[in-house]
């Protein structure tokens, strides 16, 4: 063997082996058998295959699309956070500029000062 396998190479060989033991057919049936146990001509079985990787590769071409898709919307999310980052410690930065703590608190214990009690 000139290649090594790709995983999906092996897992498709797996899951044939598993069907073949399951289907109760030899492990080394060739693509006539196959087609005679399930009915149909070599023809046919070559067709299903080729239209079965047709849906396959449309099934790959779509979820490669949405995997586009949120790739780009993480993206934007991640410039959005970015930016709300930079203007909350902008935000923090001015707060300590202009000691807004200190004037909260300083309001906070003359405001009831000026207040009396009516009874």
């Amino acid at each position: 063997m000139d290649e090594a396998l790709s995983p999906e190479e092996v897992a498709i060989i797996i899951r044939a082996r598993q069907l073949l033991k399951d289907k109760g057919l030899a492990a080394d049936i060739d693509v006539t058998g196959v087609c005679k146990a399930a009915g149909i001509s070599r023809k046919t079985g070559y067709q299903w295959v080729e239209k079965h990787l047709a849906v396959q590769k449309d099934q790959h071409k779509k979820l490669e699309t949405k995997l586009s898709e949120l790739q780009s919307e993480n993206d934007k999310l991640k410039k959005e956070n970015d930016w709300l980052g930079f203007q909350n410690r902008a935000r923090k930065l001015a707060w300590e500029i202009h000691r807004v703590d200190e004037l909260l608190a300083e309001k906070k214990s003359t405001a009831g000062r000026g207040k009396e009690k009516k009874r």
